[in-house]
């Protein structure tokens, strides 16, 4: 039986962004800074080739540098908490994003 709760209900963390159409994440990589993309992104290929694939050029190549950048800045400090607060930034995104879709 196909779940029928709504698509918002059922993102509860982040690995589940894989069930949101790529529509709705170029709209909410439109809404997020490039920096929290880079963070909540970087570490999950399957998710930035996505993410990648939904967005223009020139936001993709932002990402990709504000990307190098964080990973040179992890050398110095952990960065763990700033993934974190990225990923939760994203999921606030993301919830607005399909409450405005159901909405409709």
């Amino acid at each position: 039986m196909a779940d029928v709760q709504p698509l918002r209900r059922r993102i509860r963390q982040f690995d589940d962004l894989r069930s949101i159409d790529d529509e709705t994440l170029r709209q909410v990589a439109m809404r997020v800074h490039v920096v929290d993309l880079a963070y909540a992104f970087m570490d999950d290929e399957e998710l930035l080739k996505r993410l990648f694939g939904a967005i223009s050029n020139g936001l993709a190549h932002d990402i990709k540098a504000a990307i190098a950048t964080v990973k040179a800045e992890s050398e110095r400090f952990q960065s763990d908490v700033a993934v974190r607060t990225a990923r939760a930034r994203v999921m606030e995104i993301v919830r607005e994003t399909l409450d405005a879709d159901e909405a409709r």
